[in-house]
C-alpha cells in the first residue's frame, strides 16, 4: 500500500512541479524516484519533513524571484531544480531512509531530518536572504561581496536560516513525541550545517569572473563568454556543497543524539 502511495504523490508531485516550472523534466523524474523510495519504504513520517521542505522551499524561491530578480546572474543554475539539485539535497537523507531498512534505529530518523533541516535552513539563508538588497560580507574575513555570492552572509540571512531550520524541526515533531533534546539537536544542526555551507563556499567552492561585466560569478560561462577561474576547485560546485552540507548536519546530529540516548 505504501508503495502505491508513494507512487500516486510521486506522481503528482513531479507533474504539478513541472508544470508550474518548478522543476526540470530530470528534475521531476528525480523527484518521483525519491518520492517513491522515501514514502515506501518511511511513509508520511520520513515523507512530510522533505516535502516540507520542497514545496515551502520552491514557493519561497518563486516569490524572491518575484521581489528581487537582480540576483539571478549571481546563482549556478535556475529556480527550477534538476535532477543533480534533486540528489544534491535529497541524496544523503535517501541514503539514510535505506540504511535504516538495515537497522531500524531513531538515530537514522534524527540523522534524515538534520540533513533535510541542513538543506532548508541553507535555501531559505539564500532565499529570505536575498528578498531585498542589503549589505552581505564574506563568512570568513567579512569583507564586502556581491549579493547572492556563495560564502555571504547577511543578518537577514542568518534569520532565514533559522526559520529553515526550525520549519523542518517542527514537521517532524508528531513522531518525536516533542522530545526537546533531540529537536534542538536537529535545529542546531540544520542553522550550523548551513554557516558549514557558506564556508565552504567561501573558501573551496569554484568562482569565476565574467570577462564581459567584470563580476564574480559561479558559472563557467557569462554574459555569452567563458568566464576566468579566479579561486576554489573546479569540481566543486553549488550543488556539491549542497550535499557536503547535508552530510555534515546529518552526521553532526547522529554524533550528538548517540551521547544522550
Amino acid at each position: 500500500m505504501n508503495l502505491v502511495i508513494g507512487f500516486l504523490l510521486g506522481s503528482t508531485i513531479s507533474l504539478v512541479s513541472y508544470h508550474l516550472r518548478l522543476l526540470s523534466l530530470k528534475g521531476a523524474i528525480a523527484t518521483f524516484i525519491l518520492a517513491v523510495i522515501i514514502f515506501a519504504l518511511g511513509s508520511w513520517m520520513w515523507t512530510i519533513p522533505i516535502l516540507s521542505f520542497f514545496i515551502l522551499s520552491s514557493l519561497l524561491s518563486k516569490i524572491r524571484k518575484r521581489i528581487n530578480p537582480k540576483v539571478d546572474f549571481m546563482f549556478q543554475k535556475s529556480d527550477e531544480r534538476d535532477h543533480v539539485q534533486v540528489f544534491a539535497n535529497g541524496g544523503f537523507p535517501g541514503i539514510i531512509i535505506l540504511l535504516n531498512q538495515i537497522h531500524n534505529t531513531e538515530l537514522f530518523y534524527i540523522a534524515y531530518v538534520s540533513a533535510i533541516a541542513a538543506v532548508c535552513s541553507d535555501t531559505w539563508a539564500t532565499e529570505i536572504g536575498t528578498f531585498f538588497n542589503t549589505k552581505t560580507f564574506n563568512i570568513i574575513n567579512f569583507n564586502h561581496v556581491e549579493q547572492g555570492i556563495s560564502g555571504g552572509v547577511s543578518i537577514i540571512g542568518f534569520i532565514g536560516a533559522a526559520l529553515g531550520a526550525t520549519i523542518i524541526t517542527i514537521s517532524a515533531t508528531p513522531w518525536l513525541n516533542i522530545n526537546y533534546k533531540l529537536l534542538s539537536i536537529i535545529l542546531a544542526s540544520g542553522f550550523l550545517a548551513s554557516v558549514f555551507d557558506s564556508i565552504l563556499g567561501s573558501t573551496y567552492q569554484a568562482k569565476y569572473n565574467c570577462i564581459v561585466c567584470r563580476k564574480s560569478i559561479e558559472n563557467k560561462s557569462h554574459c555569452g563568454k567563458n568566464a576566468v577561474h579566479i579561486n576554489g576547485f573546479k569540481w566543486l560546485d553549488n550543488d556539491g556543497v549542497n550535499f557536503a552540507a547535508s552530510l555534515f548536519g546529518g552526521l553532526m546530529s547522529l554524533a550528538a543524539t548517540s551521547l544522550i540516548l
